[in-house]
């Protein structure tokens, strides 16, 4: 539709995330069918052939499903990469998780054998621990993996970033603009890393300057998007989710306890009993993931009311929404119930609405 009467795009939005859901919910009703199909086999084909399946076939299932999500990205306008491209971030993505699936399963069984009936307690702690590492490693180790990015080169645009990063006297060890143009026409910032990793993220397509749009208005919106992330620097939100994943991690855990006491053919520390781990932990974590959801959405609106003070008018901060939901193709209204029970942030349209009628959100 024309940009006058459909400005944001929602037309097109409502098509693409309808058929962006249906393609999740498939997946995961499949993967899950197999997943239970594996459990139920592992007695009878051993643990080796169990184990085969439940990396090989998995990763196979889900590719047709990854490849209609890149196809429906690539009719919409917002993947830029080619068919060759798409494959090999899949394949680097499944050798990335392969490697780091080996050093869990592996230190589970270790866990499992030297602790015997109170494994789930230090694998807890094992699994938390892993997973910190993981956040600190992922901006240098991980991230260059898939996507390029450069120290913020000098100009407007850095000395704009570097003075927003100064009035919210927040210290910034390093900020970078991210290639994701080489890839998408999605735009988005993030703060990723933990203490001397810590890295601010900016994309090139946030930065661009649109139709219709000078040069200074990009900037603002950039600007405003940076406080954002600034935000949950200042708030100190990694640490606080990073907690509330631990208590995410918990229930995975006694999940996974549940389902190994259930199914496992030979009890803990045997291969064997690596699907039922997967298949517990899988559906206790699906089941707390609402409360951490909600919990996430907390500490959004907490940022938000943090960038329109930053920013000195919540009306800049709403055009740069406005912005990204055109540019994301996000609803601004997303069905109610999918919405509660799997979103990070809270709806764009009450992003939007809070920031012009100038409401403050408590940073929490």
């Amino acid at each position: 539709m024309a940009e006058t009467t459909d400005p944001l795009r929602q037309d097109e939005a409502r098509t693409y995330q309808r058929r962006r859901r249906r393609i999740g919910l498939a997946s995961n009703v499949v993967e899950l069918a197999a997943l239970v199909a594996i459990v139920a086999a592992t007695g009878s084909i051993g643990g080796p052939w169990a184990l085969v399946l439940l990396v090989a076939g998995l990763f196979l299932l889900g590719l047709p499903f990854g490849a209609a999500g890149y196809r429906l990205s690539r009719a919409h306008g917002l993947s830029r990469q080619t068919p060759g491209g798409w494959l090999a971030d899949r394949l680097k993505g499944a050798g990335i998780g392969l490697a780091l699936g080996a050093v869990a399963a592996a230190g589970l069984l270790g866990i499992q054998r030297a602790a015997g009936d109170w494994w789930p307690l230090p694998a807890w702690v094992a699994i938390v621990a892993f997973s910190a590492v993981l956040a600190a490693l992922w901006p240098v180790l991980l991230l260059p993996i898939f996507l390029r990015s450069e120290p913020m080169a000098a100009g407007d645009l850095a000395d704009a970033l570097w003075d927003t990063a100064t009035r919210a006297d927040v210290h910034v060890r390093d900020m970078r603009l991210l290639k994701m143009g080489e890839k998408t026409a999605a735009a988005n910032a993030m703060v990723a890393g933990l203490g001397p990793t810590v890295r601010i993220y900016v994309s090139d397509t946030l930065a661009e300057v649109e139709d219709g749009e000078d040069a200074d208005g990009a900037l603002a919106r950039t600007r405003v998007v940076l406080a954002h992330e600034l935000g949950h620097h200042v708030h100190r939100d990694m640490w606080r989710l990073m907690t509330v994943s631990a208590a995410s991690l918990a229930a995975g855990i006694l999940g996974a306890w549940g389902a190994v006491a259930a199914f496992a053919p030979h009890g803990a520390g045997h291969l064997s009993t690596l699907p039922a781990v997967v298949l517990g932990f899988t559906l206790a974590s699906a089941a707390v993931s609402p409360l951490v959801a909600a919990y996430s959405r907390r500490r959004e609106r907490a940022a938000d009311a943090y960038a329109a003070r930053l920013a000195g008018e919540g009306e800049t901060f709403a055009r740069a929404m406005e912005r990204l939901v055109a540019r994301n193709l996000s609803e601004l209204e997303p069905p109610r119930l999918y919405h509660l029970l799997t979103a990070s942030h809270p709806t764009p349209a009450e992003r939007i609405a809070v920031a012009r009628a100038g409401g403050r959100v408590p940073a929490g």
